[in-house]
């Protein structure tokens, strides 16, 4: 399932504050944000504590991926499915995320 405009708006904005970007939300794209916004491991990791603090969720240290930060879809589907066992959301496919590459290293 894919992730709903909504979310995926949301975490548009996130982007663009948590890496301190001087562009409209709405030009960032759903795929490619690693090397459209050069963001390195470190903006990678700062970028997912962002989006932990505004969906109220944690993200589990297993399934820290760098698909996580490349691609909208994929963060906005494991953001959905994070809401939805918490009972905060709606429910999503669960296996969005389930061939995730871990990101230490990788980003």
């Amino acid at each position: 399932m894919t992730a709903t405009a909504e979310t995926k708006d949301r975490l548009r904005k996130v982007v663009v504050e948590a890496l301190r970007l001087d562009r409209d939300p709405a030009s960032v794209p759903d795929e490619g944000l690693r090397e459209t916004l050069d963001i390195d491991s470190v903006a990678g990791l700062e970028l997912l504590i962002w989006v932990e603090n505004e969906f109220g969720i944690q993200i589990d240290d297993e399934d820290l991926s760098v698909l996580l930060v490349d691609s909208l879809n994929v963060l906005g589907d494991y953001v959905e499915e994070r809401l939805a066992r918490t009972g905060t959301g709606a429910t999503t496919d669960t296996a969005a995320h389930t061939d995730a590459v871990p990101i230490a290293g990788t980003l």
